[in-house]
């Protein structure tokens, strides 16, 4: 993962806050020239930093992370890279800790939920230890 400047964290945070703020907005937030804030922009977009850009709808939907722990012996990324690609799941993150992954999803209601949690199992049942889920009530 490529190393994050301190200007790179500032446009981060301004993102974080508002997707859609201009260039020149961001340029004033952050303190620096427009052309600069577009430069770094297209470089964290180029090394992945930056993989996409999210609508996420305030009191519409259910935004969930599932912590994944993944049985001995299985291969972590494969797994992960699997999964990334389902509907519902916006990004996954291997971490330490208890779990091995935890999966960022956004989906219509708890039936949803269940159903994304049942084809995990259904796919990858030999290679999932256990999960556990937590529903974010609020976003900050």
């Amino acid at each position: 993962m490529p190393r994050i400047a301190e200007i790179d964290r500032a446009i981060l945070a301004q993102l974080r806050k508002n997707g859609r703020m201009s260039y020149v907005d961001l340029a004033r937030e952050v303190g620096a020239s427009e052309r600069t804030v577009r430069t770094h922009i297209r470089a964290m977009e180029e090394n992945g930093t930056i993989r996409g850009y999210t609508v996420r709808e305030s009191g519409i939907g259910l935004t969930a992370l599932i912590r994944i722990k993944v049985s001995p012996g299985v291969e972590i990324g494969s797994f992960a890279s699997e999964v990334t690609g389902w509907e519902g799941v916006e990004i996954i993150y291997e971490v330490s800790g208890e779990a091995d992954l935890v999966a960022l999803v956004h989906v219509d209601d708890t039936v949803a939920l269940r159903s994304l949690l049942d084809k995990m199992w259904m796919a990858a049942d030999n290679e999932i230890a256990s999960t556990t889920t937590e529903l974010v009530l609020e976003q900050y």
